[in-house]
């Protein structure tokens, strides 16, 4: 099973991308804010971390930063409105979840390269 770190404070999304990335197979924890995303990190190893863009907290570049110079290889899905100034792969919000669906089934073949 490939586990994968939800980071997102919207609870709609949360419930939307939960349930479907646990229908497909995926193992899914979620933390509510970049910070604790940041905190799960150091304690475990993720396929991926999927995040939103909804500002609170540590901001979504802060935290990517952080946790790519503890995990560089790991691969992180941006979910917003505007793309961030960090190398995460970004997914336009509102979110298609047959697209988002189709982009991790091809996981494996993604890896993150600097």
């Amino acid at each position: 099973m490939t586990d994968l770190l939800l980071c997102s404070n919207n609870q709609l999304l949360t419930r939307s991308l939960y349930g479907m990335l646990r229908d497909e197979g995926y193992g899914v924890e979620t933390a509510e804010h970049p910070s604790l995303a940041v905190q799960m990190v150091l304690k475990k190893t993720y396929a991926a971390l999927i995040i939103d863009s909804e500002p609170f907290g540590l901001t979504v570049d802060d935290a990517i930063k952080i946790i790519r110079t503890i995990v560089p290889d790991m691969l992180v899905i941006f979910i917003g409105y505007d793309k961030i100034g960090s190398d995460a792969l970004s997914i336009e919000s509102p979110l298609d979840l047959d697209e988002f669906k189709r982009t991790l089934n091809g996981l494996h073949t993604l890896k993150y390269t600097h």
